[in-house]
């Protein structure tokens, strides 16, 4: 029997907002991949905050409904909707608003499933499927605030949120193995219920080396390096920054957004004058990828980034500290990791040597570039969706 001939599976997956960051691509991309397995998807989402860069799901190619339009297609609904209360800030009554949604659009499009993703959309959307009895609720950890983000009483309340909250769902992803074995030291739930699966990445046609650097404006034979991300204190960004600055003759491209920019400018100005370029997000940056000479990941810790992924494809290597989701990036030789204890120091050090051709550079890439399919968004589809039936037949 062919998969248009089965009676669809319908998913009502919540994402918190859709900035341009990781899990809202992934939210994209499983949209997509999905269809061609019999998987009808509803995907909800808040709006991003002030300062944020959009990635709205419906520029590309996932259909805009208004709520009522979704309540009125009930279980025939498929797209995108937005729930304009959602978000990341902590605001009790508009937060029993979108519980209140959440609840109405589960009665109307009857999920077979409903999948969280983030923080305050897994909070929100495993309670109202919970209290609509949806037959099976899942979760995916795409990383955690559990450390790093807030001071220790939220952290401490947040962890017992979760904890309890993984007591009503079914189903537990997370994109690494660090991350899991992170939140099971945490006691969110036991490391055995986790479901590790890559994240699905689709990625853009790539432009050759010579046409990525006409496009970014970079010297055809000028050393450069970027470091992608947002601008927040979790990625240390500063790092990246007094590492170029340490090493002469190299300049670096800082490529995203977010409250740290001022901070960095002043950086950038301090220590490596006219050879750290802050280019703020740029739309489309992976097709560009080929373009440098390397990719440094900073971070405190990531769930699994997918600039790195990027980077495989484009056949760039990576540099980063040996941080959990860096290591799960970088592990069986796909990058070089850097103590991180050895701080910035370590890092210019490594780009150093990267300049130098180290040994191994062609086989550190061929494994980088032989990991790329793992991520690929119709493998990846395939695994959540053989997860989401085998929970359902428990049902």
């Amino acid at each position: 029997m062919t998969a248009a001939a089965v009676s669809p599976m319908r998913v009502l997956r919540v994402l918190t907002r859709p900035n341009l960051g990781g899990p809202t691509r992934q939210a994209i991309a499983l949209w997509h991949a999905m269809q061609p397995l019999a998987v009808r998807t509803l995907l909800v989402t808040g709006r991003v905050g002030a300062g944020e860069t959009m990635l709205d799901p419906a520029a590309h190619g996932v259909p805009r409904l208004e709520f009522a339009a979704a309540l009125a297609a009930g279980p025939l609904a498929e797209g995108v909707v937005e729930l304009p209360d959602l978000g990341r800030s902590w605001a009790p009554l508009r937060e029993r608003a979108v519980r209140a949604q959440l609840r109405a659009l589960v009665r109307s499009f009857r999920p077979d499933v409903v999948h969280t993703h983030t923080s305050k959309a897994g909070w929100l959307g495993r309670d109202a499927a919970r209290a609509e009895r949806v037959p099976v609720v899942a979760h995916t950890f795409h990383g955690h605030v559990l450390d790093g983000y807030f001071p220790f009483p939220i952290a401490w309340w947040l962890a017992r949120l979760e904890r309890r909250l993984a007591r009503g769902t079914d189903l537990v992803f997370t994109v690494s193995a660090s991350c899991a074995d992170e939140l099971a030291a945490k006691g969110v739930v036991g490391r055995d219920r986790f479901l590790v699966i890559p994240p699905a990445v689709a990625l853009p046609p790539r432009r050759s080396r010579d046409e990525a650097r006409r496009n970014l404006g970079i010297p055809p034979g000028e050393r450069r390096v970027a470091a992608i991300g947002r601008l927040v204190p979790i990625k240390r960004l500063g790092d990246f920054v007094a590492a170029v600055a340490r090493c002469p003759g190299l300049h670096g491209d800082l490529v995203g957004d977010g409250p740290q920019r001022q901070m960095l400018q002043a950086l950038c100005e301090q220590l490596a004058p006219g050879r750290v370029h802050l280019r703020g997000a740029v739309p489309g940056i992976a097709a560009d990828l080929a373009a440098y000479d390397g990719l440094v990941l900073p971070s405190v810790r990531e769930g699994w980034p997918l600039v790195a992924l990027e980077a495989f494809a484009a056949n760039v290597p990576v540099v980063g500290y040996d941080v959990p989701g860096v290591r799960d990036a970088l592990a069986q030789g796909r990058g070089m990791l850097v103590p991180e204890t050895a701080g910035p120091a370590g890092l210019a050090d490594t780009l150093q040597e990267l300049a130098n051709g180290p040994r191994g550079l062609g086989s550190m890439l061929a494994a980088a570039a032989a990991f790329v399919p793992q991520c690929a968004p119709d493998r990846v589809a395939r695994g959540i969706r053989a997860a989401y039936a085998t929970a359902l037949s428990r049902r």
